[in-house]
């Protein structure tokens, strides 16, 4: 059977049993009966993908929807795995068990996977089994280096020892040193030396994967690693057909599935074949969510296809579920990259709806001017000869129905209006995210501190020391700035006129808004309340009055005009 045959049968096959089970709705079986027309086809080539998207797509919202479903056996599971390491005396047995729940979380739920691979550690310096320790140290690394503690994972790495380990745990080892080199290479861009000197040990790890994978029992595994570490010196045609090959020759889990198709429409993007990259990325997703993966990026990736391909409606759910499995996850790199496209998304959603109304208002109007012109015709025709008084009363009556509306009109625009505030609003939200993701760390840094005093967590007293809350605030403030003179790119200057020469404000060195102005931008955006902006800017309520009221004196209107000139600052216009 073809490779895309053989796929499409596996997804409809899962998807028939969930059919019998969840009784679909009418849209999910049109959707299953594309499938199966797909899979008896005599023949599909890769140039036929086009064929599939829409199929592929509906599978995808369809699994969407069942998140939940998936979400509560794996709960289920973990809750199962919780109770036996609780009711468990064995040391060897908790270790045990706390590694599986670490594998369960690892791609889960970054927060109880970090937990459980703490304790794992401790549980294995008791037992004093090296490869134990090595497994648990592995881990360790693992969470490091996926929130980006480089600096953490490098610490334990460097107390690790190789000594008396299979080649398996070898492999494991080399292969979480190779994650964290090549992201801390990655990090060190603009530095040559330490690029050159991160890359180098990111070879030597390399080879020392290659090395001890090639004694791997698994044929599954050690080519999986042989791949997964030739990427740079295959072609990406060369890529797709290994894996392929690996897909259909091996019964990989279901997260190994969405790694493989994951990696294929990355190849298939590099080669300008999107619409084989959307299919492959579409796959890769629908088995994120079957193996209840949180910690992914296909379903960003797939948003961005769908909005570059107009699909704004499907490029918005996909987004927002890889913004949910993202805060769920918790990571500050998932938050990022997240928070990179999804403005994007939204604004060109705003547009569409702005279209859509635009085109309805537009429609609605032609009707009623239709239908008014129609009346006054036949009035005119049945009242032409009435008297001079008649015609006089008809004139007034035809003057309050234009009164309606233009009342109408006017309530209308306001609508209109009232949009593109929410529009300006959403994006400060969105900023909110940030700010309350930094006031979240910077709680848990204080919680931290007082467990360290009291001598109850030893190893944890570095964690906090490696959150920089400062940078991350000047990193939202400079967001912040940036997004909003974007939108107003003339507000600096309107505000300016309102106070004489000496009292002329104008951007920091580093291109961001003084924090008197920034209070005002806030108050441009709608955001009246002064609790939300006290926290956002991490100042008092009081230093925001006392902000105000020293800028309010400088100016040159009232104190009392002072708010409605702020407010009146337009956008320019296509903005």
């Amino acid at each position: 059977m073809p490779f895309r045959q053989h796929h499409l049968a596996s997804l409809s096959l899962t998807f028939t049993k969930e059919e019998m089970a969840s009784k679909y709705r009418l849209n999910h079986c049109f959707a299953l009966l594309a499938l199966f027309g797909l899979l008896f086809a005599d023949e599909v080539q890769a140039d036929d993908a086009a064929l599939n998207i829409d199929s592929i797509l509906h599978v995808l919202d369809y699994e969407m929807g069942q998140c939940d479903k998936y979400m509560q056996k794996k709960e289920e599971k973990l809750a199962s795995l919780k109770t036996l390491l609780h009711q468990s005396a064995d040391y060897r047995q908790r270790f045990t068990l706390c590694n599986e729940l670490f594998e369960e979380y690892k791609h889960y739920q970054y927060d109880s996977a970090y937990v459980y691979a703490v304790r794992s550690l401790r549980l294995a310096e008791q037992l004093q089994q090296p490869e134990s320790i090595a497994l648990a140290k592995s881990s360790l690394i693992f969470c490091y280096t996926a929130v980006g503690f480089y600096k953490e994972a490098d610490e334990v790495n460097r107390e690790f020892s190789v000594e008396g380990l299979t080649p398996q745990m070898l492999e494991h080892y080399y292969f979480q040193c190779l994650y964290l080199y090549q992201n801390m290479r990655d990090f060190a861009v603009g530095n040559d030396s330490l690029w050159q000197h991160y890359e180098n040990l990111r070879e030597q790890a390399r080879a020392q994967v290659l090395a001890n994978a090639a004694k791997n029992p698994d044929e599954y595994r050690r080519n999986h690693s042989k791949d997964m570490l030739s990427v740079e010196f295959l072609s990406p045609d060369s890529m797709i057909v290994r894996r392929k090959e690996l897909l259909d020759k091996y019964s990989p889990s279901l997260h190994d599935q969405a790694v493989q198709y994951f990696m294929m429409g990355e190849m298939c993007d590099k080669l300008g074949r999107r619409t084989e990259a959307t299919y492959y990325m579409a796959l890769s997703a629908i088995n994120d969510i079957r193996s209840i993966t949180r910690e992914t990026s296909a379903g960003k990736t797939l948003a961005s296809y769908m909005y570059e391909a107009g699909d704004i409606d499907r490029a918005t759910r996909y987004i927002h579920r890889a913004q949910s499995d993202a805060n769920f996850y918790n990571t500050r790199i998932r938050k990022m990259e997240i928070n990179s496209i999804l403005p994007l998304i939204e604004s060109r959603r705003y547009e569409q709806i702005s279209r859509q109304r635009n085109f309805s208002f537009a429609f609605g109007a032609f009707v009623l001017l239709t239908l008014l012109l129609l009346l006054v015709l036949y009035v005119i025709l049945r009242k032409k000869n009435r008297s001079l008084r008649e015609a006089r009363d008809e004139i007034e009556r035809k003057a309050r129905e234009r009164d309606a509306v233009n009342r109408q009109l006017s309530v209308t625009n306001m609508q209109l209006q009232e949009a593109n505030e929410i529009k300006d609003s959403y994006i400060v939200q969105s900023l909110y995210g940030d700010s309350s993701f930094v006031n979240e760390v910077e709680e848990k840094c204080r919680q931290m501190e007082r467990k360290l005093k009291a001598k109850q967590y030893d190893d944890l007293l570095s964690v906090i020391h490696g959150i920089n809350i400062r940078q991350e605030r000047e990193r939202m403030s400079s967001s912040f700035d940036a997004a909003f003179l974007k939108l107003f790119p003339d507000f600096l200057e309107e505000y300016n006129r309102l106070f004489p020469e000496e009292y002329r404000v104008c951007l920091t060195d580093g291109g961001m808004l003084p924090t008197e102005v920034r209070i005002f931008a806030l108050m441009r955006l709608g955001i009246a309340d002064t609790t939300l902006v006290a926290k956002y800017l991490n100042i008092s309520q009081n230093t925001i009055y006392v902000y105000k009221a020293k800028v309010k004196a400088r100016a040159l209107v009232s104190k009392d005009e002072f708010d409605n000139h702020i407010l009146s600052i337009c956008k320019p216009q296509g903005a």
